[in-house]
C-alpha cells in the first residue's frame, strides 16, 4: 500500500459520501462511455450500486463488456482525493424502488426535490419506466489517493 493510500475503511467511507462519481465501461472500436452518475456504496456486499436503463448507451456497453470502473473524486483541489473501484457488473431487474432509485434521488438532490425529480423522470404512478435496473459494481479492484496522507 503507498503512503497516500487510503484505507479500505477510508474508501468506504469516501464512496458513502454524497459525490457524482463518472462510471467508465469499455466499448469494443470506440472509446469508453465515460458518464458522471448517482451512487450508493454497499459495504455490506462491497459494491458500488446504480441505477439506469438497461437498453441505454450505458446499459448495452455494460452488458456487453461484463465490468466497469468507476471514480468518485473530491474537487476540493487542495485536499486531493480520489476513489476508484473496478470489477464486474451484474443488473437486477428486480429491485428496491424506495431505496435504490427513490433514496439514491434524496440523497442527492433532498427528500422532497430528489423524489420529485425521480418520479417525474422514472416513473408514471408506481411503474419504472425506461427499463431502468439496478446495476452492481462488486468491488475487484481499488485505487485510492489522499493528499493529506504525505504530511
Amino acid at each position: 500500500m503507498g503512503v497516500a493510500t487510503m484505507t479500505r475503511a477510508e474508501r468506504e467511507a469516501f464512496l458513502a459520501e454524497t459525490r457524482y462519481g463518472v462510471l467508465s465501461v469499455a466499448r469494443e472500436g470506440r472509446g469508453p462511455v465515460s458518464v458522471p452518475i448517482w451512487h450508493r456504496w454497499d459495504a455490506e456486499h462491497g459494491e458500488l450500486r446504480f441505477t439506469s436503463g438497461l437498453y441505454s448507451k450505458k446499459g448495452k456497453a455494460l452488458v456487453a463488456a461484463g465490468r466497469a470502473s468507476y471514480t468518485v473524486h473530491d474537487p476540493d483541489l487542495e485536499r486531493g482525493r480520489y476513489v476508484m473501484v473496478e470489477g464486474p457488473v451484474t443488473y437486477d431487474e428486480d429491485f428496491d424502488i424506495d431505496v435504490e432509485l427513490i433514496g439514491v434521488g434524496k440523497r442527492y438532490q433532498g427528500d422532497e426535490r430528489g423524489e420529485a425529480y425521480v418520479r417525474s423522470t422514472y416513473m408514471d404512478g408506481d411503474k419504472v419506466l425506461y427499463h431502468i435496473v439496478l446495476w452492481r459494481i462488486a468491488a475487484e479492484t481499488w485505487l485510492s489517493f489522499d493528499t493529506a496522507k504525505l504530511g
